[in-house]
Parts: C-alpha cells; structure tokens; sequence
C-alpha cells in the first residue's frame, strides 16, 4: 500500500473524519406519551408507517432506530479513539422550524453543545444545513394522507429557508448565547472565548447531493413526493435549489464574517464513476448539476464529493459475477480507483479548488471485505493528493449504523452498531474489523511516523487477506 508522504503540511490530507445525518442517527421523536412525532416529510412518512397506514416506506426496516441527540457523546468520543480530527453532521429543518416562522431555541441549543464538545474533543465540526429533509407544513397531502407535492415546490420555500438559515446564523455568531451554553458544559472562560474568536464552525454545506435528493423524488419515486419521470419538476426545482445555497452562502459569509476564520462553505455533490455509453448521461447529469451550483467558480469554497460505485452498464449476469457488490441493492459495484476518476473529472472542471470526500462509505453486514475496500480507497486519495490533487479532507460514512432512506435499517455502512460505541475497542483476534483499518488511516494521515505508517502497511496486508478469503474480486 502507498502511504502518506511526511513532506510539508501542503502535501498531506488535512482533515480525516466521520459523516451523518441527525434524521438517519435518529429519525423518529416522540411526545410525552410516546406518540411519534412528525415535524418533517420524512418523519411524517415513518410516523404513518409506525402507525400502521399506508406510505412511501412500506418495506423498510425500522426496528431499534438510533438516537444521536441523547447518545451524542459516545459518537463524539468514539470519533476521537479513532483518531478522527473532523465530525460532519447534520441540522434538521423540520424539527428546528415546525411551524412558519417558528424556530425551536431549545433544539439548536442542544446542537450548539454538540459543536461545542467536538471542538473541546480538538475535533473540527463540518455543518450540513438541509439532508433531503424538509418541514413537514410545506407539503401537501391528498385525502388519504399521501403526500401530493414536496416541500421544495412550495410557493415560499426558499423565504423558509431563508429564516432557518438566519436563525442558525444568529445563534452560532451571538457571543452571549454561546456564553450560556458553554458554561453548561463547564467549559473555561478562555476556551469559549477562543471559540467564540476562532468560530465554533468553519465548514458549512447548504446543500446535500441534490442529484439523489430531486432524481429519487420527481424521477425515481422512492423519495417524498414519490413521483416518476417529472424532468420538468427536477429542472424547476435545481434551480430552486441553487438559490437556497446562495441564500445561505450570502448569510453564513454575511453572519459570521467577524470571527476570524472565514466560513468555508460547499456543496455536498453525489458523484459516480460512469462507463460505457449509457455511463455518459450519468456522467453529463453528474456536470450540469456542479456546473449549475458552481457557475464560474465564485458560489462555493470547496466542492463536496460523495463517492459510492461505479456504473458499468447494463450487464449480464455472468459479468455481474465478476465484479464486487455491497449489500445495497441498488448500487453499482464497489471499485475504490474510480475515485481518482472522479477526482480528475472535477478538478478538470475547477482546477484547484480545494476537494473534500465528504462522503464515501460500504456497506457490508459480515464486515470482511469493508475494511479493504477503505483502506484501497484511502491509498487511491493518497496517490491523488501526492500528485498535486487538491483535497483537503475524508470523511467516511458513517459512525454508526443508521437509517438509510427507503431502505431502513436494513443496510450496515457504520463501523458500529449504536449499541457498541460505549465498549471498548478490542482489535479482532483473526482478521481486521472496519474501525481498525479506519483508525490506521486515519492516524497515518493525521501523523505520518514511521510507527504509524507501518501499522497502516500491515492493515492493509491483513484486509487484503481477509477481502480475498471472503470472495473478494479484485
């Protein structure tokens, strides 16, 4: 395996961490009574779900969901045993603005204690605005409660969206609210003010994979308000889209602008490896999506890419034998050098525009072909950052298992169950689990020592073992 270099700062991958969302870490609240609430589209699906009517998820696993809020603690120092340096998580919409021009203070208090104790872990937080869900006021339903439009394609959307994102923007830059809630947490009178100084968050993503959020919902159906084939909608809504992210570009660099580091923003883009003929429409959807987010370069401070699989087509049987596959059904193959492809596709676009992973990630129930499959793609991002790529982070998802969407809790992309993150790390006695391989890179990315650089080397040769023993087919 090649390894990072022990070169200057300029040469290494700046930050390695974990990714997620609060509604995949906890998608269901409840009331006093332990009626599920539903302040969200997807909320209000899985509440009709757990109540037995009808809805778009009728197959999906939602048994033992987690927790995030009230377990946040475990994930923030389960990333830091792991060495992780970044946490990325998500706000949610819906529960922070349940009604018009509502804005629920207690909940943003118990993120801003989140942000607070990953900065006090020494860990830099990375903030997701909007993760496909949306206030459940701003769609519409039909007679038997199915959702009939989405949020997005309500008349006033992005006025919504401009008061939520103020309101974040008002808490994270008013020195006495952050006051307040750092003392709860004891935290001293010179670290807050640092913090406060220094910006309790510098990495903001608006916007998350607006390809996936408007293809799975006005083309594919398996998102709110599952319809199919609605081009036009999906060329509405972009655009819509892409001034929700202005909107908040303009009031995070607006807001924030006194602390002293300046506020990083990007996009959160779901980019494939495509081949074969059918590949380039894929591969021209994945351009005109960037291209209409970024325009000549000026809307953004990085681009966020969110790498999964490659699409080769439409194969045979006996040539999808031949190629290696999650447990997600509907993925491609799992192909860890397309993501240099990737990476020299968007560079060609924005040269040298500082490139964040913001997303990559398996998932693999027995958990023996996984920890290759990282620790390949962590050496492919390595040889691009080598050769003059300019990323700046990795980020894996995700922590723990969570919910996936359509799909439930059905598919295993965590490196732990929620349940685990308060046992101790105890290598495995035969082969290598995901979390081990994960904290060797991470650890060798955040310090390149000779000790650190042999203990990735040796993961590797295990992982590469394991995967080839488990049926693997590289």
């Amino acid at each position: 395996m090649a390894c990072p270099s022990s070169e200057g700062n300029g040469r290494q991958i700046e930050y390695v961490g974990s990714a997620t969302s609060h509604f995949q870490a906890e998608p269901l609240h409840y009331d006093e009574k332990g009626s599920p609430l539903a302040h969200s589209d997807w909320e209000y699906e899985l509440a009709r779900r757990a109540q037995g009517h009808p809805c778009g998820i009728p197959d999906a696993d939602i048994g033992a969901l987690p927790q995030f809020l009230s377990r946040k603690e475990l994930y923030i120092r389960r990333a830091a045993e792991l060495s992780e340096n970044m946490v990325r998580l998500s706000l949610e919409f819906g529960r922070l603005c349940p009604e018009p021009g509502q804005f629920n203070e207690p909940l943003m208090k118990e993120y801003v204690k989140t942000l607070a104790l990953i900065r006090m872990r020494g860990q830099e937080p990375f903030l997701t605005l909007q993760h496909f869900t949306m206030p459940k006021f701003m769609i519409k339903t039909d007679r038997d409660g199915s959702i009939k439009t989405g949020a997005w394609e309500h008349r006033d959307a992005l006025e919504h969206f401009r008061f939520y994102a103020q309101n974040i923007v008002r808490f994270l830059a008013n020195p006495g609210i952050l006051r307040g809630i750092f003392a709860e947490l004891n935290l001293s009178s010179d670290a807050q003010e640092k913090i406060i100084a220094d910006g309790l968050v510098a990495y903001f993503m608006p916007v998350n994979e607006p390809t996936v959020l408007l293809f799975n919902s006005y083309l594919g159906g398996l998102f709110p308000p599952y319809q199919r084939g609605n081009l036009l909608t999906v060329r509405h809504l972009l655009q819509r889209l892409v001034s929700a992210h202005d909107i908040a570009f303009d009031e995070i660099k607006q807001g924030l602008k006194a602390q002293n580091r300046e506020p990083q923003i990007g996009v959160g883009h779901y980019w494939q490896h495509f081949e074969s003929f059918l590949g380039k429409l894929g591969q021209w959807f994945q351009e005109h999506f960037v291209t209409s987010f970024e325009r000549q370069g000026r809307h953004s401070d990085f681009l966020g890419i969110h790498y999964y699989f490659r699409w080769k087509g439409l194969l045979s049987t006996a040539k999808k034998q031949q190629l290696d596959y999650s447990d997600h059904p509907a993925f491609g193959d799992v192909h860890p050098p397309g993501i240099r492809n990737v990476i020299n596709d968007v560079n060609s676009l924005y040269p040298q525009k500082p490139i964040f992973i913001s997303e990559f990630g398996f998932s693999d129930q027995r958990d023996l072909r996984r920890p290759y499959w990282i620790l390949e793609t962590v050496r492919h991002l390595l040889e691009a950052k080598r050769s003059g790529m300019p990323i700046k982070g990795i980020l894996l998802w995700t922590m723990a298992n969570n919910f996936e969407w359509q799909l439930g809790m059905s598919q295993k992309f965590g490196l732990f169950s929620e349940s685990d993150l308060n046992e101790p790390l105890i290598p495995s006695p035969t082969g290598i689990r995901s979390w081990e391989a994960w904290r060797a890179a991470a650890r060798a990315i955040a310090s390149p020592s000779v000790e650190n650089l042999q203990e990735l080397q040796r993961c590797h040769r295990s992982a590469y073992a394991q995967y080839k023993e488990a049926g693997g087919k590289h």
